[in-house]
């Protein structure tokens, strides 16, 4: 039972979650065919709240328990480690049984209140027991990915998402002919279902590998008496609670998003109906802006625990290795993501949402392909050293900014929903260098500024060159969706080639790939792409 190193450990969570995300979008073309429009816009009605009550389930606990997992591993502390993970679970059953209890209980009143629609009481009624299986699910989480063992997590992930979907989409079917409030019931089936399948698959995988799971290394500085459970509590809730504040706040900023949008452009002569168009395609060039970051995040989960176990050793040169590391990825995976939303970008958004007109703001949020991927890489490495509350600053005031820019500059006709594009490209930029700063005065020097940022840049435009001439080529030839998806993987191939010959690139880094890193390097490495 070795650990993941935290980048491969990255690569499983990423690969789970690009296979759930491909699921998820086969998911959303079948339930409009299935529910309506009707059905549809009442499912709008509960996500929100299903968002904040899933929130508030976990409270930031996963998070902390994987770094305090983490320390108490570093220092060879097994009964700490079995305290840190009965702590949390309990915590979290407090907080998943009592969020799933309120939104059970009070499903009428937030229908009604919330919602304004009585026809969604049901499916919130039965969110409840979702939210608390989701919360047993993240202790579990939790504890694994503290122990820097990312599989667990992984299978889970997927295991949730295909029950979910395969169990929706019968319940749906199922229940349509009693009415569409009823049939939406379905949505919430799958959720509790989906829940309770990755909680099974986690404690099953606990339950059989538990004694491997604490095999730990004893260590010089392993402390003499166990951490009392009352100080585990208070340090869990403490390292907590900036996190649950950092999840909240990305969801209202973009719900204020959608209050002071209108309001302003209102002000600036924009009739109601470029109004509501600028929303919708504002919308999706976000959607498509945040895709790249699937690897981040996933980047972010694992570099807790490894920054944590690094501090707890009292090991700065590890800390300092490991941010430079989880650095350099964010940013080979940002900047050509970045460019190929800018070259391809009014391509991609007629091949995918049918509407042209996303790439404007779209080639304007391109450039949080490299913001986005900064800020989660450098939110894991400060969460890791345990400075919770400084992400949360420099969130709070790049959204400062951001409002402060959106307010000027969707008054301005010459912007309009454009001036919504550059307050948020702004103010993503601006909370990277925030996080950046920080973690520069905690680590030092975190960013190869060659193989992290020159060699990627430079490469970056021979295959950005090559995507747009790709492209327009092949417009003549085949089909634009066609076109568009040859250049863009055309592109990419290209310019991890190009990486690889810069050296940018090592073997190290294909073996991360998971079955195929090995002979896949080996192979590079016999045509003389690869270096060791």
């Amino acid at each position: 039972m070795t650990k993941e190193s935290f980048l491969r450990g990255a690569v499983i969570l990423t690969l789970a979650s690009l296979a759930s995300r491909v699921i998820g979008l086969a998911y959303m073309v079948v339930l409009p065919r299935l529910i309506y429009d009707d059905g549809m816009g009442l499912y709008q009605l509960v996500k929100p709240i299903h968002y904040f009550a899933a929130v508030l389930a976990i409270a930031g606990v996963p998070v902390a328990i994987s770094k305090l997992t983490a320390e108490k591993v570093a220092l060879g502390s097994k009964a700490d480690v079995k305290r840190v993970f009965m702590v949390g679970t309990v915590l979290l059953i407090c907080t998943g049984g009592l969020v799933g209890g309120v939104l059970f209980v009070g499903a009428d009143w937030f229908a009604f209140n919330f919602a304004k629609d009585g026809g969604v009481a049901k499916t919130l009624a039965l969110l409840g027991p979702a939210c608390f299986f989701l919360a047993l699910s993240a202790a579990f989480r939790g504890f694994f990915q503290g122990l820097q063992r990312m599989t667990p997590a992984a299978i889970s992930q997927m295991a949730d998402q295909v029950v979910r979907v395969a169990v929706t989409i019968l319940a749906v079917i199922w229940l349509r002919p009693q009415g569409v409030e009823i049939a939406v019931t379905g949505i919430a089936w799958g959720f509790i279902a989906g829940e309770f399948a990755g909680w099974l698959v986690l404690a099953t995988y606990y339950a059989f590998k538990h004694n491997a799971l604490l095999e730990l290394r004893p260590s010089s500085r392993e402390l003499r008496r166990p951490e009392p459970l009352v100080g585990i509590a208070k340090r869990l809730v403490f390292l907590a609670f900036p996190a649950v504040v950092a999840t909240i706040l990305w969801p209202v900023m973009q719900l204020a998003d959608s209050l002071l949008i209108p309001m302003r452009m209102h002000m600036a002569g924009f009739s109601p109906e470029v109004i509501r168009e600028g929303l919708g395609h504002l919308g999706m060039a976000l959607t498509l802006a945040q895709f790249p970051n699937v690897l981040t995040v996933a980047l972010a989960t694992s570099l807790v625990p490894a920054i944590s176990e690094a501090w707890a050793l009292q090991s700065k040169k590890l800390v300092r290795h490991r941010s430079q590391e989880a650095l350099r990825i964010a940013l080979i995976f940002g900047i050509p993501s970045c460019a190929a939303l800018l070259v391809l970008g009014e391509p991609l958004s007629q091949m995918l949402f049918g509407y042209s007109q996303v790439g404007a703001p779209l080639s304007i949020l391109s450039f949080g392909a490299i913001s986005l991927g900064l800020i989660q890489a450098s939110t894991g490495i400060l969460q890791g050293l345990g400075d919770m509350l400084i992400p949360v600053r420099n969130l709070a005031a790049g959204v400062v900014i951001k409002f402060a820019l959106n307010y000027f500059l969707l008054a301005q006709p010459g912007f309009g929903i454009l001036g919504a594009a550059w307050g948020t490209t702004v103010g993503w930029a601006v909370i990277a260098v925030l996080n950046l700063l920080s973690v520069f005065q905690r680590v030092g020097k975190a960013i190869n500024l060659r193989h992290s940022l020159l060699y990627p840049s430079v490469t970056t435009v021979f295959a950005a060159l090559w995507m747009y001439l790709c492209q327009n080529t092949l417009n003549y030839f085949a089909p634009h969706s066609v076109a568009s998806l040859l250049a863009l993987l055309s592109g990419f191939i290209l310019y991890f080639l190009l990486l690889m010959i810069t050296g940018s690139l090592t073997e190290r880094d294909v073996h991360l790939l998971p079955v195929v890193g090995k002979p896949l390097a080996k192979f590079l490495y016999t045509w003389g792409f690869l270096r060791r």
